[in-house]
């Protein structure tokens, strides 16, 4: 069964569960300051699992993901990667244990015909309700049902202990049992055996069903929710019976490619039988499909953040290449690999694969014009340290090299030994160690988002606005709800500054860059200068002064939007879509939206390219908008599904979170929309 049959057929069979399919999110999360990249499938229901949206009860997903915390297993093991894919289903409030655990094994042993008797099963060690529903309804021989503690079975791991506070709860896992061969001979070997191949974990359950509060304190949560997880390069080992997650279908081909560009004979062989050459080619395999699928998502090679992760793969894919005989840029020659491999999944990724190319050549390039400066700088150490009679490289030096320089370990020790040092190795490891902790961190949800705030309040009043505003800029309205303080208040006397939210507002609220419409809203007696316009799940909530006067809520007032106001930033918002389609004209279909303000007076754009623009480059994009507005095509608007406005032709701006149907603006004469 190839990797994108289990992929179809594992969204196939929630759909008919009553899951929406939901399209994978970009691995740059929006408006998420907690997480560097996504890195599991429950990320992009953050605010459904925090009961903030309500609008889908259950869902399912194929979510691409990265994680950095353990690179340097990536190539030793079978199963570790930088990027992967995560099938998950998912409750918010709706269906629990039971339903969980036997859709998850109906999915295995019908759909996929995995044999029953392949299959164990963990529990938390004091979760019985899980261990019966596996013992009781789907008749799991009692043998076959492990319980692990909380390190192993209890999301966060350990968390009853070590936290953070929030929603958190117990796991359920599924392992197939490869047979004896991959076995290591113990008597007592089972799930979760540390010294052999045997047992793999391919599905994790999360029921997700307290609130911790304190060391060892959990509360039951009013409301519990399911996060289930199973990683598709690692099921889809076990199913073509393959030994390392490198010999699927989906990885072959890359696999095979690097082979093919190794010129010297004798590496070749090495790349292709010797354990350790193996690994090396593994290792690039993984490392340049996670930067094709980075620098499609819109993030480029940077010093920083996530630029600088994407530099650190590559890079790393070029270390582990000169023990392949690769001696210059060979990396961009795997995009159109990596492409075709994973095409059946994401078949957007064609029109941008020679974009991508250029991308990973032009820091290929980089990296080999310096090879000669580490070498002159670990030479310069070399020297230093032994006019000083010492002979050892300190682990603070050796972490420099490996994480901040890119110098693989194995390239340190050949040198050290080339030089009569010696390696403060567990030097290194501790600040590595740090290192791991600061990414692992990086991953959880931060603690503010339990807080209080503003958003809170507005989905705590449980009231609902229309917004009118793309027909309308003043309307006839009902004050619904005010909050004053992040808490929700009857009345207010002015002066004072709080938020209204009303039954219909004409105001548009700031995302997406743009900023918040201004106006008034007038009752009897009062009048409101709205000085904001903030978007919170879907309502419009307006940030208004009141000078004098007495304003309640169910009072009728009349809402006007600054018109002038709003036609200058419409101005703006319209040239921000025409500059990105001059500028993905002139340097490449790369380029993105990386952050925008779209405000009455000006207009910012930030956009994704991998080097300054030329002041060639600069004329040019200049001239296509001006080309563009000269034009002065007729702008007609249409509402559509999302798909239907991707095929013809409009623009999503990157990072920008779309509902099924949105609003497109089409236009004639060439103009872009």
């Amino acid at each position: 069964m190839t990797t994108d049959q289990l992929r179809s057929k594992f969204l196939s069979f929630f759909a008919s569960k009553g899951h929406p399919v939901i399209p994978s999110d970009s691995l740059v999360p929006k408006d998420d300051p907690s997480l560097l990249f996504t890195g599991a499938g429950m990320n992009q229901f953050k605010d459904y699992f925090l009961g903030k949206r309500k609008d889908v009860k259950r869902a399912a997903s194929c979510q691409k993901c990265i994680r950095t915390g353990d690179l340097d297993n990536v190539g030793k093991t079978p199963s570790h990667h930088s990027f992967f894919e995560m099938l998950g289903n998912f409750s918010f409030g709706d269906y629990f244990k039971e339903e969980a655990i036997a859709w998850a094994w109906e999915f295995l042993t019908k759909e996929l015909g995995m044999k029953e008797k392949d299959l164990w099963v963990s529990v938390y060690k004091d979760d019985d309700e899980a261990y019966n529903i596996w013992l009781k309804k789907i008749r799991i021989p009692k043998e076959k049902i492990t319980r692990f503690g909380a390190h192993d079975n209890f999301w966060p791991a350990n968390a009853p202990e070590d936290g953070p506070n929030g929603p958190c709860g117990p796991c359920s896992e599924i392992y197939a049992d490869r047979g004896e061969k991959y076995g290591c001979g113990d008597p007592k070997c089972g799930p979760g055996c540390g010294k052999c191949k045997r047992y793999v974990e391919v599905w994790n359950l999360v029921f997700t069903q307290f609130n911790r509060i304190g060391l060892n304190k959990l509360e039951p949560l009013p409301s519990k929710n399911i996060d289930t997880g199973m990683g598709l390069e690692r099921l889809a080992s076990v199913m073509q019976g393959v030994e390392t997650n490198f010999e699927t279908d989906i990885f072959k081909p890359i696999v095979d490619e690097i082979a093919q560009l190794i010129d010297d004979p004798a590496k070749k062989s090495y790349a292709n039988s010797d354990k350790e050459g193996t690994g090396h080619r593994n290792a690039v395999a993984d490392h340049v499909r996670a930067a094709v699928f980075c620098i499609a998502d819109g993030v480029l090679p940077a010093n920083t953040g996530r630029g600088y992760v994407l530099k650190t793969l590559i890079r790393r894919s070029l270390v582990h290449g000169k023990f392949l005989g690769f001696e210059e840029p060979f990396l961009y020659k795997l995009v159109d690999s990596v492409v075709r491999a994973m095409k059946g999944g994401y078949p957007e990724m064609g029109s941008r694969r020679e974009n991508i190319s250029v991308i990973v050549k032009s820091e290929e390039e980089k990296f080999f014009q310096i090879g000669e400066d580490l070498r002159v700088d670990l030479e310069n150490l070399a020297d230093s340290l032994k006019s000083g009679k010492k002979d050892t490289i300190p682990g603070d030096k050796i972490f420099y090299f490996h994480d901040t320089r890119g110098l693989a370990i194995d390239l340190i020790k050949e040198f050290a030994g080339g030089e009569g040092l010696k390696l403060d190795l567990d030097g290194y490891e501790r600040l590595m160690e740090e290192q791991r902790k600061k990414s692992r961190g990086a991953t959880k949800l931060s603690g503010d988002i339990f807080s209080e705030t503003l958003t809170a309040a507005v989905v705590g009043t449980g009231v609902k606005s229309e917004f009118i505003g793309y027909d309308k800029l003043e309307s006839d309205a009902v004050v619904k709800a005010i909050i004053k303080d992040n808490k929700p208040v009857k009345e207010v006397t002015g002066p004072s500054e709080f938020a209204v939210i009303l039954d219909v507002s004409p105001f548009y609220g700031e995302t997406g860059g743009q900023v918040g419409d201004m106006g008034t809203i007038e009752g009897k007696g009062f009048k409101l200068e709205v000085v904001d316009t903030k978007l919170i799940d879907k309502i419009p909530v307006q940030i208004c002064k009141l000078t004098e006067g007495q304003v309640k809520s169910g009072d009728t007032v009349k809402a006007k939007v600054d018109k002038e106001r709003r036609m200058a930033i419409a101005r703006h918002h319209t040239a921000t879509h025409l500059l990105q389609a001059a500028l993905r004209k002139v340097l490449g279909q790369h380029v993105n939206q990386s952050g925008s303000l779209v405000a009455p007076e000006r207009l910012r754009f930030d956009f994704t390219h991998f080097k300054g623009l030329t002041g060639e480059e600069l004329e040019a994009a200049e001239g296509l908008v001006n080309d563009y507005i000269r034009r002065n095509a007729p702008l007609k608007v249409k509402e559509m599904g999302l798909e239907e406005a991707k095929k013809s032709g409009a623009t999503a701006l990157f990072g920008e979170k779309y509902d099924r149907n949105v609003r497109s603006w089409v236009t004639k004469n060439n103009v872009p929309g």
